[in-house]
């Protein structure tokens, strides 16, 4: 982790004598760019493994049918349902992963440079572990509130096939038949 600490604590280890840091370069720009970053990291990494999702959501909602391992369910689905079904989501699950992404990434910088300027860079220094694992707890839970509705929407599409044909169809239903709340943010 340590390896890995941000630009806003470059400057802040005690044993060595630096220019104070410059809190103001953390402007929108640079927000914008660890969001747009985590975006397209995790839209492209969780699309990528949507076909193993499809499998696994299938082997859970139909153990007896889906009972011969990865490669095998993926011979089922595909032989029922054609090649095409392994992307059932793939659309709720690229553009979900890519805002849950933007906040993820995006907010822990905030949160930590946010952090470490209310505290000053010696109280932040000593503090850091703190302020890396709020910063991550607190991005965290408001990118999942984003991404709770696209992940909804994806399960629906997987275990229900038939529910709806497009992304706008399933979240329309979902939320005329279950309301907002229990639609999207339960289970």
């Amino acid at each position: 982790l340590e390896v890995l600490a941000s630009l806003a604590f470059a400057s802040l280890d005690p044993g060595h004598i630096m220019a104070p840091t410059d809190f103001s370069k953390f402007d929108v720009t640079y927000y914008t760019k660890s969001a747009l970053a985590g975006g397209i990291c995790c839209g492209l990494t969780h699309g990528a493994v949507c076909p193993v999702d499809v499998v696994k959501t299938r082997i859970q909602l139909e153990p007896q049918k889906y009972n011969t391992g990865m490669v095998g369910g993926f011979r089922t689905v595909i032989a029922e349902e054609g090649m095409m079904a392994l992307s059932t989501g793939l659309g709720a699950t690229a553009i979900g992963y890519f805002i849950q992404g933007w906040f993820k990434f995006g907010g822990v910088e905030f949160f930590k440079i946010k952090a470490a300027a209310a505290m000053g860079e010696k109280k932040a220094w000593e503090n850091r572990m703190p302020i890396y694992l709020g910063s991550a707890a607190g991005a965290e839970f408001i990118a999942d509130i984003f991404l709770c509705p696209l992940e909804a929407c994806r399960i629906r599409s997987v275990s229900d096939p038939g529910f709806a044909s497009s992304l706008p169809g399933v979240a329309a239903r979902l939320v005329k038949e279950e309301g907002v709340v229990r639609g999207f943010y339960s289970g």
